[in-house]
Formats: structure tokens, sequence, C-alpha cells
């Protein structure tokens, strides 16, 4: 599910821009990476992709209603955690105040944490931990992945995961 167009705004701003290509929005961060506003992508990182056999694996036989997501982007995760998963509980944590104020479009009951993925001390359980924070598989490195599962880990419910989705990995409660 993507986010209705008409809510969000070209931006151009100090760590990254939004323009509309043929009505469709697309966020260009400074850095290079980039996400466009289409219905793809929430499927593929909440495990829905019917042809992205290796992350659907991941959820196989996974249920989540408590979801906890590293990284904002344009919102299309926690937006399609709502209104097509219709999980109860959706925070996300970002660390870039401009983007947190920019994505101002999404339900008032998905929660934008300002933080980094790496101090931050949850406050609640979860079903799920989705870290969505890198753009290239050789950035998650295995100490990175360790050091995730230190930290979120004891903030899973049982049975619950911290799922890599551009790695295609998982890290179950321990």
């Amino acid at each position: 599910m993507k986010i209705e167009e008409s809510k969000i705004q070209e931006y151009s701003g100090t760590t990254f821009s939004v323009i509309k290509n043929n009505g469709i929005s697309k966020i260009e961060f400074n850095h290079g990476g980039w996400i466009e506003n289409k219905e793809y992508y929430g499927k593929i990182m909440l495990g829905d992709c019917v042809d992205c056999l290796k992350i659907s694996e991941i959820y196989n036989d996974f249920t989540y209603d408590k979801i906890l997501i590293l990284g904002l982007g344009l919102g299309l995760v926690p937006h399609y955690a709502k209104h097509v998963k219709n999980c109860s509980v959706i925070d996300v944590l970002e660390n870039n105040s401009e983007l947190i104020s920019y994505v101002n479009y999404l339900d008032n009951s998905i929660n934008i944490i300002e933080g980094d993925a790496f101090d931050y001390t949850p406050t609640k359980q979860y079903d799920l931990i989705l870290v969505d924070l890198w753009w290239n598989e050789n950035d998650i490195t295995s100490e990175i992945k360790n050091q995730i599962n230190s930290i979120y880990n004891t903030y899973l419910e049982d049975g619950g995961k911290i799922i890599f989705p551009i790695v295609t990995e998982q890290i179950n409660k321990e």
C-alpha cells in the first residue's frame, strides 16, 4: 500500500528532497539512497511479497501485532503496518529530525520517536523489530547484527523476531 500522493508534498531540505516524477513521489537522500512511493515496498519489508522467497520464508508462520521499525524513510512501512497488517502498536525510531518533521501525513497512532538505533532503549516489548536502516547488504556486518541483537533482544515478546530485510536474516528471541 502506498501513501496517497496528494498527502506528499515536494520538498527540498538539508538532508533530503522529495520530488514528483510522473505523479509518483520519490524521496532522495543526500547520501544517494532513494525510495519511491510504490505499492511493493511495505509488502516486501513486512513479508507479503509473493515473489520474494527469501524474505517470505522469514515471515512463514510468524504473526505480529506490536512492531518497532528502525528507520522511517518515506513512511511506507509504518503506513503498511497500520493499514494492511492492522498492527496495534507501531513505533518508528528515526534519527533525522528534518525527516520526522516532514512526514506529518502518517496516521496519528503511529508513534515516531527521535533517536539513534544504537543508543535507544525501548520502553515496551515488541513482536517484531524491523531493521530498515541501510541501503546496501555490505553495510550490515556481523558486528552490527550482534550490536542490534544485544540492544533489542530483551525487548522482544516470546517468539518475537528482529528482522534485517535487506539481507533476509532474522534473529529470534533468545
